[in-house]
C-alpha cells in the first residue's frame, strides 16, 4: 500500500494525468459550484507541487505572452496597494484579480488530448444549470433548495431563475455556450444526431438568456451575435441578423421579465437625461458612477487613487441624495474600476491582456474561435460588472488554457489514455469532492 502511494506521488505522468482529470472537473463546476471548484483547484496545486520542478514549469509557462499579461495585471493591483489607504478593500480586489494567475498553473500541465473533454465538461455543467433553471420556472423544482444544513442552490430572485450564479454571470455564460455550440454546429465533423442535440441546446439556452433578469446577458448576446456574423459566419450575416431581430422581438412579447427590464432601462435613461437628472435608478447609478469617477480620474490620471480607495473617493464627492451610488460596492465596470484605481498605468496593463490575446498566433481555427469568443464574452460582460465573484476570470483562464496550446501537445507521455477510463476517473473524483463538500456543510 505504502509502495503504491509512493509510486503514485513520484510518477510525474500519473500526477499530470490527475491534474488534467481535475481540470475537467474544474470546468464542469464553473457554472455550478464555486466552493467545490476552489477545492478542486487547491488539489491541482498540491499535485503541481508534488510533480516537482515547479520553478521550471512556471518559467516555461511565463514564456507565453498571454500568461505574462495576466501576471503583470496582478502585480499592478499589488503595487497599487502602496498608495491605498483602505487596505481591507484593496486586499479584496487583489484576491479578485488573483484568479488570472491560475493560467500559469493550467498552462503548465494541460494536455492537448484533454481540450474537448474540458469543453464538453463545461457545456455539460451549463446543461445541468439550464435544466435546473427551467425546472424552477416550470414549478418542477423549488426556487431555493436546502436539505437540512446542506445548501444546493438558490435563484437570484423569485421569477428570475438563475440557480447557481448571479444572473449577470449566468447570462454571459449562456451567451458564450450559445456561440460556442453555434460555431460547432456549422464547422464540426460531429454526427447529425449530435448536431441536432446541440441545436436544441442552442435554442433552449438562448431562451434561457431572456427569461432571466441579467441585462448584461442581453447586451452580450447582441454584441457577440454581431461579431459572429461579421467575423466567422459572414455568409450567414442576413440570416443571423434576422434571427437576432426575431429573438429580441419574441423575448419582448413573451418574457415578462425581459419586457420589464427593457421598459425599466428606457425609463432610467430618460430620467438621467431629463431636466432634473436622476441617478437613483439602476442605469442611472451606473451613469452616475461614470460621471463622478471621471472627476477622480482627472485628478489622479497616471497612477490612480490606489487599489482599495476608488469607491471611497467616488462617494466623497457624490451628493448624499444619490443614495443608490452610495450603496454600491464597486463601479460596475472593470475597465473604469482599473482606471480609477491604478490610473492610465493600470488601464494600459489591463488592456495589454487583450492585446496579447488578439495578436496571439493560433493556427487551429476552432481553438482560435474559443480564444476570441471567450475573451469577447468576458470583455462585454465586465462592461457592467467586475471580477468580484469567482466566475468570469476562472472561465476566461480555463478557455485560454485550452486554446493557447496545440491539440498535439502531450504533457502525459507514458500512459495510454482511454476515454472510458478517464470518464470513470473524473466522475469518481467528482463524487468524492461532492461528498466532501456535503459533509463539510453538515459538520
Amino acid at each position: 500500500m505504502v509502495e503504491n502511494i509512493k509510486r503514485y506521488i513520484t510518477n510525474k505522468d500519473i500526477l499530470t494525468l490527475w491534474m488534467n482529470n481535475l481540470f475537467v472537473l474544474y470546468a464542469f463546476l464553473i457554472p455550478i459550484s464555486q466552493t467545490i471548484k476552489s477545492t478542486v483547484f487547491t488539489a491541482i496545486v498540491i499535485l503541481f507541487i508534488f510533480r516537482g520542478n515547479v520553478i521550471f514549469y512556471i518559467k516555461e509557462a511565463f514564456k507565453n505572452k498571454v500568461v505574462q499579461a495576466f501576471v503583470y495585471l496582478f502585480v499592478a493591483y499589488l503595487i497599487g496597494m502602496l498608495w491605498s489607504e483602505n487596505i481591507k478593500e484593496g486586499l479584496y480586489w487583489v484576491k479578485s484579480i488573483k484568479y488570472g494567475l491560475y493560467l500559469v498553473v493550467f498552462y503548465a500541465f494541460v494536455d492537448g488530448r484533454y481540450i474537448n473533454k474540458v469543453l464538453s465538461a463545461f457545456i455539460f455543467g451549463m446543461l445541468v444549470s439550464e435544466l435546473t433553471s427551467y425546472g424552477m420556472l416550470l414549478g418542477i423544482m423549488p426556487w431555493s433548495l436546502d436539505i437540512g444544513k446542506i445548501h444546493f442552490y438558490a435563484a437570484y430572485a423569485i421569477g428570475d431563475p438563475s440557480p447557481f450564479l448571479h444572473h449577470i454571470h449566468y447570462g454571459v455564460l449562456l451567451v458564450f455556450v450559445v456561440m460556442l455550440l453555434s460555431q460547432r454546429i456549422v464547422y464540426s465533423d460531429n454526427s447529425k444526431i449530435v448536431k441536432i442535440f446541440m441545436s436544441l441546446f442552442v435554442l433552449t439556452a438562448t431562451s434561457n438568456i431572456f427569461i432571466t433578469g441579467g441585462r448584461t446577458g442581453y447586451i452580450t448576446f447582441l454584441l457577440l451575435l454581431l461579431v459572429l456574423s461579421i467575423s466567422y459566419l459572414r455568409k450567414y450575416f442576413i440570416a443571423l441578423a434576422l434571427v437576432g431581430i426575431l429573438v429580441f422581438t419574441t423575448a419582448y412579447n413573451i418574457s415578462p421579465l425581459f419586457n420589464s427590464k427593457v421598459v425599466q432601462t428606457k425609463n432610467s435613461i430618460e430620467k438621467v437625461f431629463s431636466d432634473k437628472p436622476n441617478f437613483n435608478t439602476s442605469v442611472g447609478t451606473r451613469m452616475g458612477l461614470f460621471h463622478y469617477a471621471g472627476q477622480i480620474i482627472k485628478e489622479n490620471p497616471i497612477i490612480g487613487v490606489g487599489t482599495g480607495d476608488s469607491m471611497d473617493e467616488i462617494k466623497k464627492i457624490t451628493p448624499k441624495k444619490w443614495t443608490e451610488i452610495h450603496r454600491q460596492p464597486h463601479e460596475h465596470n472593470q475597465f473604469l474600476s482599473t482606471f480609477i484605481k491604478l490610473g492610465l498605468f493600470g488601464l494600459l496593463i489591463f488592456l495589454n491582456v487583450y492585446y496579447q490575446i488578439f495578436r496571439y498566433k493560433q493556427d487551429d481555427k476552432e481553438l482560435h474561435f474559443i480564444m476570441m469568443i471567450s475573451t469577447l464574452a468576458i470583455a462585454f460582460g465586465i462592461l457592467t460588472t467586475q471580477f468580484n465573484l469567482r466566475v468570469f476570470l476562472p472561465l476566461w483562464v480555463t478557455m485560454l488554457a485550452i486554446s493557447l496550446i496545440s491539440k498535439d501537445r502531450k504533457t502525459i507521455n507514458n500512459i495510454e489514455l482511454k476515454d472510458k477510463t478517464q470518464l470513470f476517473q473524473i466522475v469518481g473524483i467528482g463524487i468524492v469532492f461532492s461528498m466532501a463538500s456535503l459533509l463539510k456543510q453538515l459538520f
